[in-house]
């Protein structure tokens, strides 16, 4: 089976690295015939000895790579002229190589994907990473109903109308997908494939470093801003730290620090009880070890259920529990079956005294950081997401209903432990 692989990030930026090239790597040693349409920082194009290392490594598996190059300013032409780039890229691929299935992954991937798929006349997967115009409301980029939102909403529903099949990133998320009316009237199959986790790279071999139990190391990973809330953490941190125990909290992050500072400051939070570091993807395991617990605030909205933080699934696969605010994605059933972290449910002092008493108590249970794993490899395992949707491809070609991808349809949760 032949398929076009559309992202809107880069291979060589973090998500790419986490989430893009262990998905389609294992893709390919599923039987699927790749090509992999990225969007590369003009930065990050220039770094040839990095681009080289990806190249060789898809190449390895079997996975041709056609890395664009990515334009931000101005915003809405330079989209559009990526939009109209990689369609025509895709399109100039296709004589060579007619693909059976077109994957697209992200809003402007879809949106490419679905010029691409009625020209192509071939199927169209569109993997919906959360609901995109949402999500610009919730960080406070667009207002609601705006016109930007409107005309966001109304391709999102032509995507949604278009697509043989919509793959979500929760099963909160799915169930949203499901009572739309345009997903219902194409009657397109849904199926969950979280932002997962390879699991071989993120993996402590079972020997976790001995931390002092008198200072609380708690670590935040990924962007910040927007719906990324990091003042709310940072007034978490600096209650917890005064109230309920000493310690430091450590981001790991490539955001502009002026950005970090202005959001911690107004926090509370004494600056001696934080520190910044950037750090390539590849030592982010490492990285994540010397800590007790991982952090993770969204700002509430729709599109929270939506997501999949591939960052929690991280933190639990190296044996930390995890600190979130509610509502965000499956987790608050995954915590509440298998007791993998705390959960903050409003922002208030007194909700952050709470929960660093809960986070504290949890801490002392020895099996602690063995069942976190365990929650990773149950729920952000990259082999059985990449088997359903080598199973989606498949049931999309030959137009039956394999057996993985039937079994995952019918899940109402995949939370029982009969799937860990």
């Amino acid at each position: 089976m032949k398929v076009l692989y559309i992202v809107y990030w880069g291979a060589s930026e973090p998500l790419g690295q986490s989430l893009v090239l262990p998905a389609v790597k294992k893709l390919a040693d599923l039987g699927a015939q790749l090509t992999l349409v990225t969007f590369e920082k003009p930065a990050d194009l220039e770094r040839a000895d990095e681009i080289s290392r990806i190249r060789e490594s898809l190449n390895e598996s079997g996975v041709h790579w056609i890395p664009l190059r990515y334009h931000k300013r101005p915003k809405v032409p330079a989209t559009t002229f990526d939009i109209v780039n990689g369609a025509a890229r895709g399109i100039l691929t296709s004589l060579r190589f007619k693909p059976d299935i077109i994957h697209a992954r992200t809003f402007i991937g879809g949106l490419i994907g679905l010029a691409l798929a009625r020209f192509l006349r071939t199927k169209l997967i569109y993997h919906n990473e959360g609901f995109y115009p949402d999500e610009q409301v919730d960080g406070g980029v667009w207002n609601k109903d705006s016109l930007p939102h409107r005309v966001a909403k109304f391709l999102e529903r032509r995507m949604y109308s278009r697509a043989d099949a919509i793959i979500a990133m929760s099963y909160r998320g799915r169930q949203l997908l499901e009572s739309l009316p345009a997903v219902q009237n194409k009657a397109a199959p849904v199926i969950v494939v979280p932002s997962c986790v390879d699991l071989e790279r993120f993996n402590w071999n079972g020997s976790r470093p001995h931390l002092p139990p008198e200072s609380l190391r708690l670590v935040y990973i990924g962007s910040v801003g927007g719906r990324y809330i990091l003042d709310r953490i940072g007034r978490f941190a600096a209650v917890v730290f005064r109230e309920v125990t000493p310690g430091h909290l450590r981001l790991l992050t490539n955001a502009d620090r002026s950005l970090i500072h202005s959001m911690l400051d107004p926090s509370g939070l004494n600056e001696a009880s934080w520190s910044v570091d950037s750090v390539p993807h590849a030592e982010m395991p490492e990285q994540l070890l010397p800590h007790h617990a991982g952090l993770f605030f969204l700002s509430q909205g729709i599109s929270e259920h939506g997501c999949s933080p591939t960052k929690i699934g991280e933190y639990w696969a190296m044996g930390l529990p995890v600190v979130t605010t509610a509502g965000v994605s499956d987790t608050d059933e995954i915590i509440h079956r298998r007791g993998v972290g705390v959960i903050v449910r409003e922002h208030s002092d007194a909700e952050y005294r709470r929960a660093g008493e809960e986070l504290r108590s949890l801490l002392k249970d020895p099996e602690l950081a063995q069942r976190c794993r365990r929650a990773a490899e149950a729920h952000y395992a990259l082999q059985p997401a990449c088997e359903r949707q080598a199973s989606l491809y498949w049931s999309l070609i030959s137009g039956k209903r394999t057996r993985i991808f039937s079994e995952a349809k019918n899940l109402r949760v995949p939370l029982d432990e009969s799937r860990s």
